[in-house]
């Protein structure tokens, strides 16, 4: 019983009269007053054409949560495809001056002009990071191939805290 009682002390505390009062949740953090410009470029290559270039780019405060959706429906030989560039992003700055960023990433791109009926050889890209970024660097956080075709889809990302 006697341990029972102290492990319920972290989360209460019993007065004399008897009532159990809640012991509050820690205070979060507040974010530092700067904003944190986001861009990730997406670079998409395809058998050999030039490769394609997505930039997606965005302004999130410390510690506050950022989205970007973009969807549109590409049309050919009477078939709708659908394409996505859905980006989600949560920035917290670190006491020497590194960043920690969750990253959610999800691109479906168009399918290719040799493909574009099928929907064959269309590769995407979904993504969940929790990344350790230094302000105004650029690192390549992610590269995939395609497993049906020879597309290769690469993402840079550069995460700038603006003062």
């Amino acid at each position: 019983l006697a341990a029972a009682l102290m492990a319920g002390t972290a989360y209460a505390q019993q007065k004399p009269d008897g009532t159990v009062v809640p012991t509050p949740k820690p205070v979060e953090p507040v974010g530092l007053p700067h904003n944190i410009r986001i861009e990730l470029t997406i670079t998409d290559q395809a058998g050999p054409g030039a490769a394609e270039k997505r930039t997606v780019s965005m302004m999130v405060a410390d510690r506050k949560a950022g989205s970007i959706r973009s969807q549109g429906r590409v049309v050919t030989s009477g078939q709708a495809t659908a394409v996505t560039l859905n980006v989600d992003a949560t920035p917290v700055i670190l006491k020497d001056g590194q960043m920690r960023l969750d990253l959610g990433l999800e691109y479906v791109p168009k399918p290719g002009s040799e493909n574009a009926a099928s929907g064959e050889g269309r590769g995407s890209l979904n993504q969940r990071l929790s990344l350790l970024v230094e302000s105004g660097r650029p690192l390549v956080i992610s590269q995939a191939s395609d497993p049906t075709s020879d597309r290769k889809i690469s993402v840079e990302l550069t995460a700038t805290i603006l003062k």
